[in-house]
């Protein structure tokens, strides 16, 4: 995959998943969060914040995916809700989350290659149809364009291209 991709992919997820951190800060006697990205077709995407003392009781946890929980973590979950559901952990720290004090420092926690199967499957279900493992970057900021432009009002299209310029910068 090139390295400018993976890069502009694990960036963007964490300042759209900072968002939640952020407003988690408010919410001092919760400890678990969700950062719904999309529900389309009966499929829900979303991230979840736990501590690990908290997914240990996930019924039917395999030791291995236990193995790899450190004291806050971040599940990604692709789910219809009724036949079942893909989880990912996509990384973790051994401190909250919300003590992060930027998205590029939330990024530094990701898991790379369960982050991309997520994000693959985040794609599929909003039926965006671009393979980024192959993809130059230059294809990519491309593709990424298309899709904007696609599902972007005209009363948003400039904030779109503010964001593509700062993307090609």
């Amino acid at each position: 995959m090139d390295r400018n991709v993976a890069e502009e992919l694990k960036l963007a997820f964490a300042l759209d998943l900072y968002e939640t951190v952020k407003a988690a800060r408010k919410n001092r006697d919760e400890h678990v969060f969700r950062h719904t990205m999309t529900e389309e077709g009966g499929q829900m995407v979303f991230v979840g914040m736990y501590p690990k003392k908290d997914l240990l009781e996930f019924p039917n946890m395999s030791e291995a995916f236990a193995s790899k929980l450190q004291t806050f973590n971040l599940l990604g979950v692709v789910t219809d809700g009724q036949s079942g559901l893909d989880m990912f952990h996509l990384g973790g720290l051994n401190k909250p989350f919300t003590a992060l004090n930027s998205g590029r420092e939330l990024a530094k926690c990701f898991e790379e290659e369960p982050v991309f199967a997520f994000l693959e499957l985040y794609f599929k279900v909003k039926g965006v149809m671009m393979d980024f493992r192959i993809m130059t970057y230059d294809e990519f900021v491309k593709a990424v364009e298309g899709e904007v432009f696609k599902n972007t009002s005209f009363a948003r299209m400039s904030e779109a291209q503010e964001l593509l310029a700062t993307l090609e910068n």
